[in-house]
């Protein structure tokens, strides 16, 4: 599962993190070009190229351990903790779905596989501007 994760990640690598908020349990993150897409609802919103959608424990802590941001934080509180993009230089992933991505500012978000058998998914990578699969990560392992 580590080499799977390695891979669907690794099109992170190189990519700008621009964006971060919450809906309800999900945190999303934005990485990539900023493209405009039609919501439900008919009315426009904009996404990244890829979208890292996670269900599960997750912190993001600068270069020295102090806090940025966590599965806790609160929608405002997550809006503010971008004020400019930054940069996936790397991915480190396990094989029981969690994985660890560092940024050109030397922040790391780590994602922690939930050990919840009721838990369905952990986390999706995908490109919300174009009709492709997503891959899913959960306690059976990837899914695409």
């Amino acid at each position: 599962m580590k080499r799977a994760i390695e891979s669907a990640l690794a099109r992170l690598v190189g990519q700008p993190l621009w964006a971060v908020g919450r809906a309800s349990s999900l945190t999303w993150f934005h990485f990539g070009n900023r493209h405009i897409v039609s919501t439900m609802r008919g009315l426009a919103k904009e996404v990244g190229t890829y979208a890292l959608h996670v269900d599960c424990p997750w912190s993001w802590t600068k270069s020295w351990g102090e806090a940025i941001a966590d599965q806790d934080s609160d929608h405002d509180d997550l809006a503010d903790v971008l004020p400019t993009p930054v940069t996936c230089t790397s991915i480190e992933a396990a094989n029981d779905g969690s994985f660890r991505m560092t940024f050109d500012d030397n922040s790391t978000l780590a994602v922690e596989a939930d050990p919840d058998p009721e838990a369905e998914e952990y986390w999706r990578l995908f490109e919300p501007h174009l009709l492709t699969s997503h891959i899913v990560v959960g306690p059976k392992g990837v899914k695409t």
